[in-house]
């Protein structure tokens, strides 16, 4: 009786080994799945959205893996997006048609939080202006050489407005942007550019012309520290900001009389 019971425990672990749900339990680990709580459970509801079931757990309980959101062909136009698959580590690679430029990186890869960048976008980079669009905004970079003032009257007749910079996937859009006329612009020996920050008001404190509150600022903070209202010759006097060459491409005050190119936003949404 002993061996009989004997023989049956080894049959039963054995089953268990090769049981093909007990198989993808491991597969499901490899892939980053996650088993959901019960047999009836739904991914989406268990996890949230972009996690659908791929086979089952033990205990029949539905094996969850995320997937990174479609990049339809609508939304990178002029140019072609290869992606393999959208699971997480995946990648999406980027290239522009001939005689455009990629704006914002070649690759992205899937996380579980999503794809780890934004969708780049192929621009045409020239002057008297380059073209570009961001979540909801039309950017119009100027190589036209004007003071602050008289860039944000430009601004004004495109009707929009010397740009803010809510965020910091809009700034690195920006200086994507900015970076590229400087290496493909013989005119653009030096890459200022006004946006719409100063401190010319009552309060002396800098504030965005669109009225937006500044809750993201991407200031110089090596040497001279931005901001210092001094210009890059150490005079005091600077009022209005710019994506700085000299400073990285990151913000610095200068004088609003300075003669640098400048960046509209015009709002579509």
């Amino acid at each position: 009786m002993f061996n009989c019971w004997y023989v049956i425990v080894i049959a039963l672990s054995i089953c268990h080994e090769v049981n093909t749900e007990e198989k993808f339990t491991r597969a499901c680990t490899a892939s980053q799945g996650r088993c959901a709580k019960t047999k009836d459970s739904n991914c989406e509801s268990s996890f949230g959205s972009g996690w659908t079931e791929k086979g089952r757990c033990c205990r029949k309980r539905p094996c969850c893996v995320f997937q990174c959101e479609d990049i339809p062909t609508n939304r990178f136009a002029n140019g072609t997006v290869i992606v393999a698959e959208r699971n997480v580590g995946s990648t999406a690679k980027f290239t522009c048609d001939a005689g455009l430029f990629l704006v914002g990186r070649e690759n992205i890869t899937c996380t579980t939080s999503g794809w780890d960048g934004n969708i780049p976008q192929c621009a045409k980079i020239l002057c008297p202006e380059t073209v570009a669009f961001f979540r909801g905004s039309k950017y119009i970079f100027t190589c036209n050489l004007a003071t602050w003032s008289n860039s944000k009257a430009n601004c004004n007749v495109h009707g929009g407005h010397l740009t803010s910079v809510e965020t910091g996937d809009e700034n690195a859009f920006l200086v994507d942007v900015v970076a590229l006329m400087h290496k493909h612009i013989q005119q653009i020996l030096y890459a200022f550019f006004w946006i719409g920050l100063t401190d010319n008001n009552d309060e002396m404190s800098y504030k965005w012309l669109s009225g937006e509150p500044l809750n993201y600022s991407d200031w110089y903070q090596g040497s001279p520290q931005q901001p210092d209202n001094k210009n890059m010759q150490n005079k005091q006097g600077a009022h209005c900001a710019m994506i700085h060459p000299f400073y990285s491409l990151k913000w610095g005050d200068e004088f609003c009389s300075v003669l640098a190119y400048s960046v509209c936003e015009i709002r579509l949404t």
